[in-house]
């Protein structure tokens, strides 16, 4: 095994995708707080039972660990969730709701694929009317919308109208038929049906069920198709978010997809998973958690949703979307054995805003000054500079011209004077600088 070798599943973010990650978040976190979205910062571990109080899967998939304090089992975040439920229920215990949290980080989960994936999801706690729901998935519509996209889809479902539909079909083995609907497993299904003695009506009813796919008349023909209490109850709920969604102005992202029981085991009602044309995955997934916060000592309604950062920046990435320049404006070389100048013009031009580094190898100025083209560097202001059968001077240099590709440098000369009268020409020059662009 190599030292540089890290773990399956895992990776390392080069400067660049770090600016492209920052200015990701930053663009997401500008809107979820114009919707009255307040941060929240889970910590990284916790006991494991957090988690599987809440989907007993979770311990399958969770990097676990032993506190060595009191040597209970721990984990490293497998979902976000349940810790803001937790965090509510306990921190929370004597405000009125409702509550509106956004939060990011990484989730670890030790599987096939991706094991660390990062996250940026949205909490709304405490409203158990549909209105809730409707929110979030505006919220969510909003974000794709300033992020460039338009071409998304937001796929809702409900998960008491497939318990509805199991009961009233007298299905027995619950479990095996939600799996094979999960994954569209038409086959699948056909076999299901023999084994389980399926037949008539019943089957032709099952079958059906997969066709409940599209827009707005889905629900109705959802309704015709099936009418137990549970069902119905759902296609009212769905119907009223649906109706308020048209209000928001997003109705026309929204497809309706009744087959199928998404989320966690924890979601208990309105499910939404974001799709687009140009991925093949879920851009994020979320839905209704009714019983979650009441296993911390705090009953509420709640909905929420996260969204995979990773799964956006790809996207973004393809579609020419999420184009960042890091700000490097100048590169400091001072010749002189003393380097005092160059500390003080770098302060001086960090005070004004600029990005400033210094060059602290010792090498030929001139492959310095390449260093710092090739690095990024706009300008590189070379110090004290001795010039034969002269006094030293100060230069500065740049491409020419600026922000193209050219092996062409432009060179000023600068007297050697203090550091407010070399900042204050470096400024003048800039000023003049758009003019002598082509």
């Amino acid at each position: 095994m190599r030292l540089t070798e890290i773990p399956k599943g895992f990776k390392s973010l080069l400067p660049e995708e770090v600016r492209r990650r920052w200015e990701l978040l930053e663009k997401v976190r500008e809107v979820v707080e114009k919707w009255g979205y307040d941060p929240l910062w889970p910590p990284t571990i916790e006991f494991l039972e957090l988690f599987t109080a809440v989907d007993r899967n979770t311990e399958e998939f969770a990097f676990k660990l032993v506190d060595r304090f009191t040597g209970r089992l721990m984990a490293v975040r497998p979902d976000f969730t349940p810790q803001v439920a937790r965090i509510v229920a306990s921190s929370f215990k004597d405000e009125e709701p409702p509550f509106r949290f956004y939060y990011m980080g990484k989730v670890f989960r030790d599987r096939d694929g991706d094991r660390e994936t990062y996250q940026f999801g949205i909490e709304l706690l405490g409203v158990k009317e549909v209105e809730a729901d409707a929110e979030v998935i505006s919220v969510v519509a909003n974000v794709l919308k300033e992020l460039g996209l338009k071409s998304f889809q937001i796929d809702i479902g409900h998960t008491e109208f497939l318990e509805g539909v199991v009961e009233e079909l007298g299905i027995e083995n619950r479990d095996k038929l939600l799996n094979l609907l999960k994954h569209k497993d038409f086959s699948g299904i056909e076999l299901f049906s023999d084994e389980e003695g399926i037949t008539g009506k019943r089957r032709e009813k099952l079958f059906s069920l997969l066709e409940l796919y599209g827009k707005e008349d889905v629900l109705e023909r959802a309704g015709e198709l099936f009418k137990n209490e549970k069902s119905a109850k759902a296609l009212e709920e769905l119907k009223s978010v649906y109706s308020i969604l048209k209000s928001y102005g997003f109705e026309e992202r929204v497809i309706f997809d009744l087959s199928e029981k998404r989320g966690m085991e924890y979601h208990t009602g309105i499910t939404y998973e974001v799709f687009h044309p140009l991925y093949g995955f879920s851009l994020g997934m979320g839905g209704r958690y009714d019983q979650l916060t009441g296993k911390f000592g705090r009953e509420l309604p709640a909905t929420g949703i996260a969204l995979s950062v990773d799964a956006l920046e790809e996207l973004l990435e393809k579609k020419g979307l999420l184009k960042v320049s890091g700000k490097k404006d100048f590169y400091v070389i001072d010749l002189s054995s003393e380097k005092h100048l160059a500390y003080e013009v770098a302060r001086e031009l960090r005070k004004r805003g600029f990005s400033v580094a210094r060059d602290i190898v010792q090498r030929d100025y001139q492959e310095s000054i390449e260093v710092a083209f090739r690095k990024g560097y706009e300008f590189v202001l070379v110090l004290n500079k001795s010039e034969e059968l002269e006094e030293p001077v100060n230069i500065l240099v740049f491409k020419f011209p600026r922000f193209r590709s050219s092996s062409s440098q432009e060179v000023v000369r600068i007297p050697l004077e203090g550091k407010e009268s070399i900042v204050s020409q470096v400024l003048r020059i800039l000023e003049d600088l758009p003019s002598l662009e082509v």
